[in-house]
């Protein structure tokens, strides 16, 4: 070849990529393939965005810069003016009911100071951003069943009969996806329990409420251990702007006007009766709330007055699950992302922020066989090779919760059998 010949550059070649699930992995995976100039089908078997899976959740450099990195520019911001008031300590944070500071654990992540710092977000508003402008790439009520892989790509066979091909296919659809342990047949799903935190609820913030509830209360995550067993999980959303009025910025952004809350989890006393899902009716919630109550009654004011304000109609149970990590796989078109690859439980508040920093990585690598310097299992491979080197030390802190949060706070409390 003579040195003066001109170099040939293709052109990228964009893909289409399937993806199995449409909560935040899923979504903003999808936001950040299309934007790189990819088309993707998303299959969410849940009828559209409303399904209720929780309330707040914690937003650190990590997951914040990812969304950077995956959102068109108005949507991020959206994002941002959205999300929580910044608050002093990035720390897990354990109090007795007086509110007496026991301990507390700086939070993982990289370095997120500043004004415009990344704290924390209501899922559902997040969930209708992340499906902003891609709705015509989202089939809602359509459950991904089983895939056949070949040379070509990968066939999706879903719910309704029929069928769709890809060059790739990403599992995003949760921590007990049938489509992963298919992919992932030695996978193992770890069911277990936080003590006191497995129901959970919000009270809305009104001025009465604001008033009776402490500045240190809208600080990071708290604890409130009484070294009985007995426990309140607190996690304060106050959005930077009125929800509704940054929405109005964006043309095309539909988002709930979701006001200012307390998200509550919180011990009910032993016998209480708590139905499965199936079976709760309406006064299911008063009940549970007032089981709530019977706990926090000789607890600090502040902390009677929040469980006081639940929304009885907000109560709902969960249940936790982990993965345990595997050894490295050969990689294929399928792949897996957030908790369908490495579901953890929620004690380092690093779930989303794993889940974001999978979709970036996911798309860079993507965006290397789009451009011709990797083949699609090379690229996969490295994707899943720095997956696991992110999130799977992260599986085994977050499984010895009591150890780590607020640094082991409630373990010293509960060995003692009271706060001090």
């Amino acid at each position: 070849m003579e040195l003066n010949q001109p170099i040939q550059v293709h052109p990228p070649e964009p893909m289409h990529i399937l993806i199995a699930g449409g909560g935040l992995g899923g979504l903003s995976l999808a936001q950040g393939l299309i934007k790189d100039g990819h088309t993707v089908e998303v299959f969410e078997r849940d009828d559209g965005i409303g399904q209720r899976q929780g309330y707040y959740l914690t937003m650190n450099g990590d997951g914040g810069e990812s969304l950077r990195r995956l959102l068109p520019e108005d949507l991020y911001e959206l994002y941002l003016a959205t999300s929580r008031q910044p608050y002093p300590t990035q720390s897990s944070i354990v109090r007795t009911p007086q509110l007496e500071l026991l301990g507390a654990q700086p939070s993982l992540g990289r370095r997120n100071q500043g004004p415009r710092r990344h704290t924390g977000f209501d899922r559902r508003t997040l969930r209708r951003i992340l499906g902003t402008r891609i709705q015509e790439s989202i089939r809602w009520g359509t459950k991904a069943e089983s895939y056949e892989e070949d040379r070509t790509g990968v066939t999706l066979a879903l719910d309704d009969g029929s069928t769709a091909h890809g060059d790739i296919l990403v599992i995003a659809n949760g921590v007990n996806s049938t489509l992963r342990d298919h992919r992932l047949p030695e996978t193992r799903v770890i069911s277990t329990e936080i003590r006191g935190i497995d129901l959970y609820a919000r009270a809305p913030f009104t001025e009465g409420l604001l008033a009776q509830i402490p500045e240190e209360l809208h600080d990071s995550m708290t604890m409130v251990v009484d070294g009985k067993g007995n426990r309140c999980l607190l996690g304060s959303f106050r959005p930077r702007e009125p929800i509704h009025a940054a929405a109005a910025k964006v043309v095309d952004a539909a988002l709930d006007p979701i006001d200012g809350y307390m998200m509550v989890s919180c011990t009910v006393p032993k016998g209480t009766p708590i139905p499965p899902c199936s079976d709760w009716t309406e006064p299911t919630g008063h009940e549970i709330k007032t089981a709530m109550q019977v706990t926090v009654a000789p607890w600090h004011p502040a902390l009677r007055a929040i469980i006081d304000a639940v929304d009885p109609d907000s109560v709902f149970p969960i249940s936790f699950s982990y993965l345990q990590p595997q050894q490295r796989w050969q990689p294929s078109r399928v792949t897996v992302l957030g908790d369908a690859a490495h579901g953890m439980l929620p004690t380092k508040g690093m779930g989303a922020n794993a889940t974001f920093y999978d979709a970036t990585f996911l798309c860079d690598r993507l965006a290397d066989v789009a451009a011709g310097r990797k083949n699609i299992p090379e690229a996969i491979g490295e994707y899943e090779a720095a997956m696991r080197s992110f999130a799977y030390p992260i599986i085994a802190m977050a499984a010895d919760h009591d150890t780590q949060f607020g640094g082991g706070a409630i373990t010293r409390a509960e060995a003692t059998g009271r706060a001090p």
